[in-house]
């Protein structure tokens, strides 16, 4: 369990690092689907006021990933088509991206996090994908806490100068996790950020703490009841990270070393099958998953 609060000075372990608020039109709907019925109308009506928002999810929602519905040409389509639910993922992603990306970043800075929002994309996409292959419980929200997870790494990318360094070399460490490189280096991780920023945006609090720990090996390690939501969405984070080769993308890196701590429980605890991560790869390569290139 997660106790970031616990005795510790929340604004040490941040760095002064601010942690963006969600903008109204995010709570506006988390507040309406929390209602017993919500009104999908009034909330359809909430994306359309914005045109920004609306031409973001329009061009999304008609991209190959789902199914390249050229077609739909309005908001209230989208929800026909997809779902409330879906489309409400598509505004979270276009906020976060705004929010976490500020355009008066040093330009190399903002071309790098423009990229980096392209792997959170893909590692939110293949988490739903290998959800589906798992026949994981709907209530299983693994696209969301996909495109969150690595938030932390944005803003912390915006605070520290040579973050970009020290995120690649926290990949090739071999006896030290992500998360504790970054500690010894930094006094914080992007996991911790991560965390902030999710609760701030009141994310379910199971996600909020999956983020916190996704980089901790004992967590995963120690993860023992294979029909614990918690524990097989850890795992299917896992496996989507390691698919969309988050090593090579954001590390530089040839070998996934955090992939040889985990593998073996992260296929004890999903079931999932070699077969199932070879078709998991040919999914992800047909979709250009994992085909972005961060250091140049």
């Amino acid at each position: 369990m997660i106790k970031y609060d616990d005795d510790i000075n929340i604004n040490e372990m941040l760095k002064g690092i601010n942690i963006p608020t969600p903008p109204q039109i995010v709570a506006d709907l988390q507040m309406e689907m929390s209602q017993a019925e919500p009104d999908m109308n009034a909330m359809t009506d909430m994306i359309s006021s914005d045109v920004g928002l609306s031409g973001a999810i329009l061009k999304i929602v008609n991209s190959p990933f789902y199914a390249g519905r050229g077609s739909i040409s309005s908001v209230s389509q989208a929800v026909m088509h997809l779902g409330m639910k879906t489309v409400i993922e598509i505004v979270n992603t276009h906020c976060l991206r705004e929010a976490c990306t500020p355009e008066d970043l040093p330009k190399n800075t903002y071309s790098a996090l423009i990229r980096f929002w392209d792997t959170a994309t893909d590692v939110a996409k293949l988490s739903a994908m290998t959800s589906r292959v798992l026949n994981l419980s709907p209530k299983a929200n693994v696209y969301t806490l996909g495109l969150f997870h690595n938030v932390g790494i944005a803003l912390l990318a915006s605070k520290f100068d040579d973050y970009f360094s020290v995120m690649r070399d926290s990949y090739n460490q071999k006896s030290l996790s992500i998360s504790d490189y970054e500690n010894k280096i930094l006094d914080t991780n992007h996991a911790v950020v991560g965390y902030y920023v999710a609760r701030a945006w009141k994310l379910d609090k199971q996600i909020c703490d999956l983020i916190g720990k996704h980089h901790r090996h004992d967590e995963i390690l120690a993860v023992k009841n294979k029909d614990a939501l918690d524990g097989q969405m850890l795992c299917v984070l896992k496996i989507a990270e390691h698919i969309t080769g988050l090593h090579r993308i954001l590390g530089d890196c040839d070998l996934d070393y955090e992939w040889q701590v985990i593998e073996q429980k992260v296929v004890e605890v999903t079931g999932i099958s070699s077969i199932e991560l070879e078709e998991l790869e040919l999914q992800a390569k047909e979709n250009g998953i994992g085909s972005q290139q961060y250091f140049n």
